[in-house]
């Protein structure tokens, strides 16, 4: 692993990692990990969903992840690979001025 990267979140400056996890709701259990040195979690997605699919040996898989998640490309290569993700729609300000808020909440492809 790389040296441990610098990252600015709202509340300060922090030197770390970023940890990714999957979790399989029925059993309660991590059926995928990932340490990157990405700041957001606005590329992972794909790469944890296909993933926990290995992992779990299923050719379909549903996935849930929350709005930091939200990336048109992530979630085309989930579809790709037969993953079928919720992820609600960031409510930047753009969506909010067109009545499109992350509260009504966005499925799928939506994101």
């Amino acid at each position: 692993m790389a040296d441990a990267r610098r990252a600015a979140p709202p509340h300060g400056p922090v030197v770390g990692y970023n940890v990714q996890t999957a979790v399989d709701s029925k059993h309660k259990l991590i059926v995928a990990e990932e340490v990157t040195r990405d700041v957001t979690d606005t590329h992972q997605l794909a790469t944890m969903a296909t993933q926990a699919q290995q992992n779990l040996g299923v050719a379909r898989l549903e996935v849930v992840a929350d709005t930091g998640y939200c990336n048109n490309n992530e979630v085309r290569r989930c579809v790709e690979a037969g993953i079928t993700p919720d992820v609600p729609k960031a409510d930047t300000s753009a969506n909010t001025r067109l009545g499109r808020s992350s509260a009504a909440g966005a499925t799928g492809t939506s994101c």
